[in-house]
């Protein structure tokens, strides 16, 4: 491929951290992101150029697609933010992702487009016989999740002919969080995660995964991670040294369960990391905390 790779909200987390994987390949990355957002680090380097914009915006959307090979759309507006108003969650995440697709068509829609979607989109399945596949329906219960299906919907029904949609699991964050007040699951729930370096593995391999057509994924930690609410809360408060009668749960079932990785990793072989591989970061952070 000559052409670069587009990371639209590539100044993000993850995005940050496709960009130096893409960098390291010695591949040509094109980031796109808010003007406010922090660049650092990835300006002034051979190989990065750096595009401020808005999604929202179809011109300028369109200047940062042309002649790109891939594009690895990241941007959008997540939880809790996308729950407080539906209209501005729907103008960036789908709006913004209509623009991507019609930038993409005008300019090569034979081009790899890697959607970042969500598990959420099957809503509540905790009474269903896991896991889950891509084949189940989807039945949004959020804003995000809904602005996710409409997504999906806008990349199947387009003329693109390349393109990967990866129904990401929650994120496990090798970091010292605050524990989430409730959980996002109920305590007898099943829960699959997935390390966020494991997502950014995914989303890499999908710039260049063999195959075309309209494809979907699951993308969740792996057997390893298939635990419930409680397995993981517990390991959560054991690491932390603090009581786990603290923590609370949701009262409903949440949209988390396990899911059906086969081909995703197949495909993407990005399950690098696993549960036990994670607590043991977890374990060696908060040690250093306690060092210092």
């Amino acid at each position: 491929m000559s052409g670069p790779v587009l990371i639209t909200g590539g100044a993000g987390s993850v995005g940050h951290q496709l960009v130096e994987m893409f960098a390291e390949a010695g591949r040509e990355v094109r980031v796109f992101d808010l003007p406010m957002m922090d660049f650092s680090g990835l300006e002034d380097r051979d190989g990065i150029q750096i595009v401020r914009g808005d999604i929202t915006d179809a011109d300028g959307v369109k200047k940062a697609v042309q002649g790109a090979d891939a594009v690895l759309h990241l941007a959008a507006i997540l939880p809790p933010n996308s729950e407080r108003n539906r209209d501005v969650t729907f103008n960036v995440n789908v709006g913004g992702t209509q623009n991507i697709i019609s930038a993409m068509e005008s300019a090569n829609p034979d081009a790899r487009l890697v959607f970042t979607s969500s598990i959420s989109t099957y809503g509540d399945t905790s009474a269903e016989e896991p896991p889950v596949r891509t084949s189940h329906p989807q039945s949004a219960i959020d804003i995000y999740a809904d602005s996710k299906i409409e997504g999906e919907k806008l990349i199947h029904g387009s003329s693109l002919t390349n393109t990967i949609s990866l129904r990401i699991a929650a994120i496990a964050v090798p970091a010292f969080l605050e524990p989430p007040d409730p959980w996002p699951f109920m305590e007898d729930q099943r829960v699959e995660m997935v390390h966020r370096d494991d997502v950014a593995d995914a989303l890499f391999a999908s710039a260049d995964a063999a195959g075309d057509g309209h494809r979907v994924f699951n993308i969740g930690g792996g057997p390893t991670w298939q635990l419930y609410g409680r397995d993981y809360v517990i390991d959560f408060f054991d690491v932390m040294g603090a009581p786990v009668e603290l923590a609370t749960y949701r009262d409903a079932p949440g949209w988390v369960d396990w899911y059906d990785t086969a081909e995703s990793e197949k495909v993407l072989g990005y399950q690098n990391r696993s549960y036990q591989h994670y607590i043991g970061q977890m374990q060696a952070i908060i040690h250093a905390m306690m060092e210092e």
